[in-house]
């Protein structure tokens, strides 16, 4: 595009530079990505409540991918709406720390605030990378929780089975009668019975124009893998970078 000058009057004149169809394009590519990172960013800041109603006579809070390190600001709103709920089990879907946690006090801290009658927890990825398992592991037995590893448990909502992370993504088959709580969504495919399977890890994916792209068979929400097993996906509570596309945080709760 050529440039235009016009004249003025009087005295003098004022010249008017054009823009080129690159400049164009990179103002157009640096608004639009712009954009997109403000819109991921006010999405680690936004905590929606999903409620389920399963008909499991008590009510669990389930909180995966917290990050806990990487929450920020949210901390306190996380506690508060846990608080509101008054549950009575709350149960933790893994990356609960991750490789950016310098130290378990925070983790402690942050635990110490979540109350309920029973709490359990299960491991994720980023417990196995950061080499954090057996740290996390006391700060969690500290503040209460029954930590499960490819094992169950008998409590007031009945069996509680808890599936560890696997780095092939292969899980034992099981046969589950109650609640399955496993980081994993692939895991879905290896259980059998009649359960609700709770799950995370794939922080919701990213959903444009109809198309969910994930690292999972099941990306977020409610699915029924069978006709006695259902299984949900959480966006989960945190990441290790501030930025989520598409995908707000999420607390979930079950009764």
């Amino acid at each position: 595009m050529s440039d235009v000058s016009s004249k003025g009057g009087g005295n003098g004149s004022v010249s008017c530079k054009g823009i080129n169809r690159r400049q164009l394009l990179y103002v157009s590519t640096a608004s639009v990505l712009g954009l997109s990172f403000g819109i991921g960013y006010a999405e680690t800041r936004r905590i929606e409540v999903t409620k389920l109603d399963m008909g499991i006579g008590r009510k669990v809070a389930f909180l995966t991918d917290l990050h806990i390190n990487a929450l920020g600001g949210v901390v306190d709103d996380i506690i508060g709406l846990v608080e509101e709920e008054e549950p009575d089990i709350i149960m933790l879907g893994g990356d609960t720390v991750d490789e950016l946690t310098v130290d378990m006090k925070s983790v402690s801290i942050f635990l110490s605030k979540l109350e309920a009658k029973e709490k359990f927890a299960v491991m994720g990825n980023h417990e196995y990378w950061s080499g954090k398992v057996e740290g996390l592991a006391e700060v969690l037995k500290d503040q209460g929780f029954k930590v499960l590893y490819d094992s169950v448990d008998s409590r007031s909502a009945g069996k509680v089975y808890g599936l560890n992370w696997s780095e092939d993504r292969k899980y034992p088959q099981i046969e589950a009668e109650g609640i399955v709580l496993v980081h994993d969504p692939n895991a879905a495919t290896s259980i059998s019975g009649r359960a609700l399977i709770l799950s995370g890890h794939t922080h919701g994916g990213v959903a444009l124009f109809g198309i969910e792209y994930s690292n999972s068979i099941y990306v977020r929400g409610l699915y029924k893998t069978s006709e006695s097993i259902v299984l949900y996906v959480s966006r989960g509570l945190g990441q290790m970078f501030p930025w989520r596309p598409t995908s707000p945080l999420e607390l979930v709760i079950v009764e």
